[in-house]
């Protein structure tokens, strides 16, 4: 993928990982062909996969600190979720 589009929608990219987007929804949005978001997500080396994958990590940080948060001040439900999310 072109290295300039990379540049230019890298934050989209990364919402598109917390978001789970999928490869039809992230091209349209694009407005590029979905095989070459499918090229890009198969490349693990690809800073498309990598912006992607940190989106989906950090969305996965702010859901765990929300919750142990939560767990903290005593919500017992957000301590289990906490819990299964951390197992």
């Amino acid at each position: 993928m072109d290295r300039s589009i990379i540049d230019e929608y890298e934050e989209m990219i990364v919402n598109f990982g917390a978001f789970s987007y999928s490869n039809e929804k992230m091209a349209a949005i694009l407005l590029i062909n979905e095989k070459q978001i499918a090229i890009e997500m198969e490349d693990k080396n690809s800073d498309f996969y990598r912006l992607y994958t940190k989106g989906k990590n950090m969305r996965d940080y702010v859901l765990d600190l929300k919750l142990f948060e939560m767990a903290q001040s005593g919500d017992l439900k957000a301590l289990d979720e906490f819990y299964a999310r951390v197992d």
